[in-house]
């Protein structure tokens, strides 16, 4: 059986990103495993940090994964925003841990290429993500795998994921999986009144896009994420010029065979 690898910052960013694909590769009877770098402790405008970690990864993490069909899920337990500040080759070592532990043939993760990143967690991910996929093959890079069991492990291929579509060159239609994304989603209960709490907060901040504020219901986010997540779909089904799709996700692809290219 195939193995894919999510590798996130957040409870909520393989959702937001990559729901759909990984919708259907477990439906097409793929494993599917994800590590999770922080705590998630600071997403919220109403939860003390306590509260927050309990629900959101405790709780929300793990009853979407079992939802979604995902085999596991596991947070490394980093301070939410300070990702930053943790070592590169510690964080670099423990990816590259996992990859070695689950042995996965495609890895999805944040592109550490793309344009715009302004969180410095998806940034830190990125890199020692892209780094973890490169060096797992090579045995003598973190040594001490090898104490644990682990051997080197060459992933065939990595989708790269972004909130910036420039450098996309892969797209999944998700036009059948769209819902279940959104269902996915609104699991991760706390982690969506923040997103609709950000959105209030920048439309108050800068009095754009007033006309939006009846969707903007932190009790009620379905509306805002209907509305949000397909206008993304439809632009990258635009941008993916396939036939037939109106609805899709996009990634930069990279392959273990692209040296030879």
């Amino acid at each position: 059986m195939k193995t894919a690898l999510l590798l996130t910052a957040h409870a909520d960013d393989a959702e937001f990103f990559a729901g759909g694909t990984v919708l259907k590769l477990i439906d097409e009877g793929w494993i599917v495993r994800e590590v999770i770098a922080t705590d998630n402790s600071k997403g919220s405008y109403e939860l003390d940090a306590a509260t927050l970690l309990a629900q959101s990864r405790d709780r929300e993490a793990r009853a979407v994964a079992l939802a979604m069909g995902k085999a596991s899920v596991e947070f490394l337990g980093y301070p939410d925003g300070d990702l930053g500040a943790v070592p590169p080759l510690e964080l670099r070592g423990r990816l590259m841990g996992a990859i070695r532990r689950y042995r996965p043939c495609l890895v999805l993760t944040f592109d550490p290429f793309a344009n715009f990143e302004s969180h410095p967690d998806h940034r830190a991910v990125a890199w020692a993500a892209l780094e973890a996929t490169v060096f797992a093959g090579l045995p003598l890079y973190h040594p001490e795998h090898r104490a644990q069991g682990l051997t080197a492990h060459t992933v065939a291929e990595r989708l790269y994921f972004a909130k910036n579509p420039s450098n996309f060159n892969y797209f999944v239609d998700i036009g059948p999986v769209l819902q279940r994304k959104i269902d996915a989603l609104l699991l991760h209960d706390s982690q969506m009144k923040l997103t609709v709490d950000d959105m209030r907060a920048g439309v108050d901040a800068t009095g754009e896009a007033s006309e939006l504020i009846p969707l903007l219901d932190r009790e009620n986010p379905r509306p805002a994420l209907e509305f949000f997540l397909r206008a993304w779909a439809q632009r990258l089904a635009g941008l993916s010029n396939l036939p037939g799709v109106e609805l899709a996700e996009g990634f930069r692809r990279e392959t273990a065979a692209d040296i030879f290219s």
